[in-house]
């Protein structure tokens, strides 16, 4: 049986480009502020439960817009969906940078 990972982490960019991260497959962006994190394991179903951190952040070294953000999981068990907002609330692309933390 293959070891149970028990952490995930990324940095996505405000177009929805990986810019590093451990064990994530991919990411799909909305054009607004929507984005579909998938992971190379399970965050949820049979032994895998997950909790979640995540903040606004620079991809590189960029300057940093306020911001926030939410995580939730995603239909499909290895899907993080992760949406970014203005310091006023309104959608806006943004960079973040989520961290996963995996029970068994």
């Amino acid at each position: 049986m293959a070891e149970f990972r028990k952490r995930l982490a990324c940095v996505i960019d405000a177009e929805g480009r990986v810019v590093r991260g451990y064990l994530v497959e991919g990411c799909d962006f909305d054009g607004t502020n929507e984005y579909i994190v998938t992971w190379k394991a399970p965050l949820f179903g049979g032994e895998a439960r997950t909790n979640f951190a995540g903040t606004i952040g620079s991809a590189e070294s960029e300057p940093v817009e306020p911001g926030l953000v939410t995580v939730g999981l995603g239909d499909q068990q290895n899907e993080l969906r992760v949406r970014t907002f203005a310091a006023d609330g309104s959608p806006a692309p943004r960079s973040f940078h989520i961290a996963c933390f995996r029970d068994q």
